[in-house]
């Protein structure tokens, strides 16, 4: 019999990761049968967003302006993703902030199995745009490249809402 704590702190924190990425990413692509499950969907992203947003204020993570939502995201995001998500490259102002990732957890090969990667890339989308909107409503992010797209790495930029 194996026991929890035979299992080193690293495995049991990528076994986890991996079980979340493959479950938003499958949740996010819908089913099979083309059964909308839209507001099933938006349940989910939106428990998603809550849940991080309690994560950054149990934890005092800042929020205030782009480059602290980008710090708390990066973080967050490696938490519940794993180390894939590192933000390696960061340019951070105020009121906008630039995330660029070599890796990405969600078009992994096994998060993706059997998913289009459009599919891949609107499950990404709709979770940074929740997270971000959870972390700090007055901040938009838009996507400017993805690998899932055929990108050779994914950016992001994270800018104050245009009223």
């Amino acid at each position: 019999m194996v026991r929890v704590n035979e299992i080193p702190e690293a495995d049991r924190w990528h076994m986890a990761t991996n079980v979340l990425t493959r479950l938003v990413v499958a949740l996010g692509s819908g089913d099979e049968s083309g059964k909308d499950i839209s507001s099933f969907q938006e349940r989910i992203y939106s428990e998603m967003a809550d849940a991080i947003r309690d994560i950054a204020g149990q934890f005092d993570m800042p929020r205030g302006h782009a480059a602290d939502i980008v710090q708390t995201l990066g973080a967050v995001s490696v938490i519940l993703f794993g180390p894939e998500f590192e933000t390696r490259y960061i340019e951070g102002f105020p009121e906008e902030a630039v995330i660029r990732l070599a890796e990405c957890p969600m078009f992994s090969e096994d998060a993706a199995r059997g998913i289009p990667p459009g599919a891949v890339n609107s499950v990404c989308r709709e979770y940074v745009t929740n997270a971000v909107a959870a972390l700090n409503d007055d901040f938009t992010i838009r996507v400017t490249k993805a690998r899932c797209l055929g990108d050779s790495f994914c950016e992001m930029v994270i800018e104050r809402r245009k009223s």
